[in-house]
């Protein structure tokens, strides 16, 4: 028996609807699946009583008999980054829209604190879930996130296996691209403050990097490519020792916007302009990557985009074809800033 909001001390069921109607709980419930063999003058009087006790279905109860929740769960590797925001908004307008519920979960960064995400978000019973900037994308983690026998894909960090789903932006292009642009505006000497090798980004990211070296004759110089935790802090020391080295600096380019608003401070409390005597670039464009003290150039990548077309594809996982194999690539975009 499903059972709905109160109206006064009772529970309004369809039995109850079907008592002040003098007809059965099926025809109720069948009057409110539209079910033709109903009379529409009955489904009219249903409806109306419907709306006047404030009758809402048990969704936990309508589960249990089509096996489906109408929920997909969204772990974030760190809610306190505000890359995110556009991805969560993207996933929560395409679920509204076709009718189902988000559960988000926090990894805080850590692999153990990830996958206890995912336990929990199953747990509720979820019809299928993605794994945002994710460090389970090994495929040593493969196994852990098939055993529960639910669609999943990535979103915006690529799995390291080819069976895997993931909806990304294209970093080999984007670097690439922003590179280019570097190289075109006169900046002959890139230091890379690049990602953590252990984060699959990073490699795509390095390779945009050559490419973009290589087409225009500047030799790949591995002493000026650093490797550091996606962080403010990281971006801001490894600035500093740069800089304390005394080597000579013109243009920095960084993994992530976070390691850039790190460096672009070192750049400045040590007394640099920004751009006259070092130019800054970075990937990602965060939200306040254009309110920073110089506007930061950046790699937009299609945040919103890519949290609409995730919630597509899972959802099309869950209700047509859960072994489709979604391996969708977004171009980002350049956006010039004060900071070149």
């Amino acid at each position: 028996m499903e059972e709905g909001n109160l109206a006064g001390k009772k529970p309004v069921t369809l039995k109850t609807i079907g008592e002040k109607l003098n007809i059965s709980a099926t025809a109720v419930s069948k009057a409110l699946r539209g079910d033709r063999s109903i009379s529409e003058e009955t489904t009219r009087k249903v409806k109306k009583l419907v709306e006047e006790l404030n009758y809402r279905p048990n969704s936990i109860a309508k589960s249990l008999r089509t096996n489906e929740t109408k929920t997909l769960g969204l772990v974030i590797s760190d809610s306190t980054l505000s890359l995110f925001a556009p991805v969560i908004e993207g996933v929560e307008k395409v679920a509204s829209e076709k009718g189902y519920s988000i559960i988000l979960a926090d990894a805080h960064s850590n692999v153990e604190k990830e996958k206890e995400a995912v336990r929990t978000l199953v747990s509720h019973r979820i019809d299928g879930f993605m794994l945002a900037t994710s460090m389970l994308t090994g495929e040593e983690h493969k196994s852990f996130l098939d055993s529960f026998g639910i669609p999943y894909l990535f979103l915006l960090r690529k799995c390291e296996y080819e069976s895997g789903n993931y909806v990304i932006n294209d970093n080999v292009y984007g670097t690439c691209q922003m590179i280019n642009h570097l190289i075109k505006t006169n900046s002959k000497r890139i230091h890379f403050i690049n990602i953590a090798k252990s984060i699959t980004t990073a490699a795509e990211r390095e390779r945009g990097y050559r490419e973009a070296l290589e087409a225009n004759g500047i030799a790949f110089d591995k002493s000026i490519v650093y490797n550091v935790n996606p962080s403010f802090d990281e971006g801001y020391h490894q600035m500093s020792h740069i800089l304390d080295a005394g080597e000579p600096v013109e243009t920095v380019f960084c993994g992530c916007d976070m390691i850039a608003v790190g460096a672009m401070n070192s750049i400045i409390e040590k007394g640099y302009r920004i751009p006259e005597d070092i130019r800054l670039a970075s990937y990602d464009d965060i939200e306040f990557a254009k309110y920073l003290r110089v506007p930061l150039t950046t790699v937009r990548q299609p945040k919103y985009r890519i949290g609409e077309l995730g919630a597509q594809m899972l959802i099309e996982m869950i209700t047509k074809d859960k072994d489709l194999h979604i391996d969708v690539v977004l171009k980002p975009e350049l956006v010039l800033r004060e900071s070149t």
